[in-house]
């Protein structure tokens, strides 16, 4: 099997500094880190310093997406060129960090109901991400569309749904980020089969976190299956860490009540069970 880089989305260890997100990445065993997409708040002269320092890469710039002016579903106009111009940014982002790609989610995260209605809703989502993709087509960047399960968005819930969105878009350059939580429940014939199904064409970028949401191995999934079917895809993309620890909420980890040292000490383990894995395919 093919190497695959091993990253976390730098979200994801709560409100620590970036050099210790860094530091933490490179004990862990990381390749490189996922960042976090908000190129208006963040030193990126300082992201790109300490990333040229500790060796690690720059995976993808990942969107946030649980405010409405940043949705590309929105029936108002106004709200869905806020997005665009976003997904831009994100663009630009991408460019400075040395990364070939962004992350999106198509709608509103934590929002289940329609603006109008599921296929007037998809039309602006469609609409919408063409012209950012078609401006990262400008600059060699690819994007991304994250499927998330039913119970927090509204549109891109299964591999299909993204394929079938990426389709419409139709500018060559958009694929997939599937997450195997998210693929736990929404998969009907199972992750693996999603996976190959969807194949080397639409999987870009892998998210990993258990069914119950903590790190590989602290659940039951199947893992030998998901990374054999990773192998028979050919896959080239990345793999990253996504996991929301013991029960917490993304809300909760950004206030600080998570345990970077209990992440890390799982992470680590998480990534030793992971590798024996391939070894073995």
């Amino acid at each position: 099997m093919k190497k695959i880089n091993f990253s976390v989305n730098s979200w994801v260890f709560g409100p620590i500094s970036f050099e210790e997100l860094a530091k933490r990445a490179k004990r862990i065993g990381l390749d490189g880190l996922e960042l976090d997409g908000e190129p208006d708040t963040i030193d990126l002269v300082h992201m790109k310093k300490v990333l040229k320092e500790t060796g690690l890469k720059a995976i993808s710039v990942c969107g946030t997406f649980s405010m409405e002016e940043r949705s590309f579903s929105h029936s108002d106009e106004m709200m869905r060129r806020n997005a665009i111009e976003y997904g831009k940014k994100l663009v630009d982002m991408a460019l400075y960090m040395e990364t070939d790609r962004i992350l999106l989610v198509p709608s509103m995260v934590n929002r289940l109901t329609y603006y109008v209605d599921r296929q007037t809703d998809w039309n602006h989502s469609v609409e919408s991400i063409r012209e950012v993709a078609e401006y990262a087509k400008e600059n060699n960047i690819k994007v991304m569309l994250e499927c998330v399960n039913k119970y927090e968005v509204n549109l891109v819930y299964s591999a299909n749904d993204g394929k079938q969105m990426a389709e419409e878009i139709g500018t060559g350059n958009v694929g997939l980020v599937t997450d195997t939580f998210h693929m736990n429940l929404e998969e009907k014939d199972g992750i693996a089969n999603a996976i190959r199904s969807a194949g080397k064409e639409f999987i870009m970028h892998q998210h990993l976190g258990d069914n119950n949401r903590e790190v590989p191995g602290m659940g039951c999934m199947n893992w030998k299956e998901i990374f054999m079917a990773l192998r028979d895809i050919d896959f080239e993309g990345a793999v990253s860490f996504e996991p929301l620890p013991n029960r917490l909420t993304p809300e909760e980890i950004s206030a600080g009540m998570l345990d970077p040292d209990e992440l890390e000490q799982n992470m680590t383990k998480s990534i030793k069970m992971l590798n024996f894995i391939m070894e073995l395919m």
